[in-house]
């Protein structure tokens, strides 16, 4: 009989996908489910095993501390319900509120805990959940000395094993991706159009770009074609890189899914990391590429019109820099497969 899994994860697509691409490695050795919250339900193809687990999320204003610790304990209580009526052998989390009260009841259960970390810092929810866990999968390995850390390279896609990208930038035109991940850019949306068609009045530009909902599509388009720029746009497109992987540069915000993908594809970025994210995790993100001088690291807080000209102005006048970061990305990943990395990921769930 196989053993079955429950995948506790939710909120954002940061979250949710990489549980996605980890429950694929796991559906033929075991039998899974996912739990996760409204949220991050939307990122959950139909055909995936689901169950809808909602912890009601309070602010982190102080005087509301002991209603969240309410809250938090109610959701405890539905876990250990949950864990009652159903057999479950090994509990993984990816971090996040909803994690909490699910990881503590498997705990009270005595069940197998794994907690998955693809950030360059662990999460709240994973520093506090890590004593009660027998693993911790996580991407960087100076994150954590504890003993229970197993480093594993990204849990992408399977359609990404299949391609990398290995062109130069054509003279003729330069290919340009901005994305702003499963939650997109408002910051994105509003300040890099301008710096776009400032790039366009000295090269031949071709743009693929997400815009954040509400945007219009077609005054973007419109501004864009009367610039001769070439473009597509999109709000939010799932595994968009595995369609088409054709980029000379990208300009991202730093989730670590996203970033792995770019790394992956050999695609050098320009990374601006929300500057909100939770103990600044996505700056800590990029600031690990950016130590083996694979990207380029530009502040929000001090973005100023022209800096995305600069960086791309001296790419296009002196590709030395460029081609040292192209060719560091490709040395991350030289020995990774879908295939040794699902072995990898069953071999560690399995061990005692």
């Amino acid at each position: 009989m196989k053993k079955k899994i429950l995948i506790s994860t939710g909120g954002s697509g940061g979250h949710v996908i990489p549980a996605l691409n980890l429950y694929n490695h796991l559906k033929n050795t075991f039998e899974v489910i996912i739990y996760t919250d409204l949220r991050g339900s939307k990122f959950v193809p139909n055909e995936v095993k689901k169950t809808i687990f909602e912890v009601r999320k309070v602010s982190e204003k102080k005087y509301l501390f002991p209603i969240k610790i309410i809250y938090l304990f109610l959701a405890f209580v539905k876990s250990l319900n949950h864990f009652f009526g159903t057999k479950i052998d090994i509990v993984i989390s990816t971090g996040g509120y909803m994690s909490l009260p699910i990881v503590l009841a498997a705990k009270i259960f005595g069940k197998k805990i794994i907690l998955f970390e693809p950030n360059s810092i662990i999460g709240r929810s994973n520093k506090f959940l890590l004593r009660f866990s027998d693993k911790i999968f996580c991407y960087d390995q100076n994150i954590t000395n504890n003993s229970k850390k197993v480093k594993i390279d990204p849990i992408l896609n399977n359609c990404f094993y299949l391609k990398k990208n290995k062109s130069h930038i054509n003279d003729d035109t330069l290919k340009i991706l901005i994305m702003g991940g499963s939650q997109a850019s408002l910051f994105f949306s509003k300040h890099l159009k301008s710096e776009i068609i400032n790039l366009s009045k000295k090269y031949k530009i071709e743009i693929t770009q997400q815009l954040s909902t509400g945007f219009d599509i077609d005054n973007f388009k419109k501004e864009y074609e009367d610039n001769n720029i070439k473009n597509n746009l999109f709000f939010f497109e799932e595994n968009l890189l595995c369609k088409n992987s054709e980029f000379d540069i990208a300009i991202t915000r730093a989730g670590a899914s996203s970033l792995a993908e770019l790394t992956y594809l050999n695609i050098p970025f320009i990374s601006i990391p929300f500057p909100h994210a939770t103990d600044n995790h996505q700056y800590l993100n990029a600031k690990r590429y950016y130590d083996l001088n694979c990207c380029w690291i530009l502040e929000e807080k001090n973005f100023n019109f022209g800096d995305i000209y600069e960086i791309v102005n001296q790419i296009m006048i002196n590709k030395e820099q460029y081609l040292l970061k192209k060719n560091n990305l490709m040395k991350i990943y030289t020995n990774n497969s879908w295939e040794k990395l699902n072995k990898k990921i069953i071999d560690k769930i399995n061990d005692n």
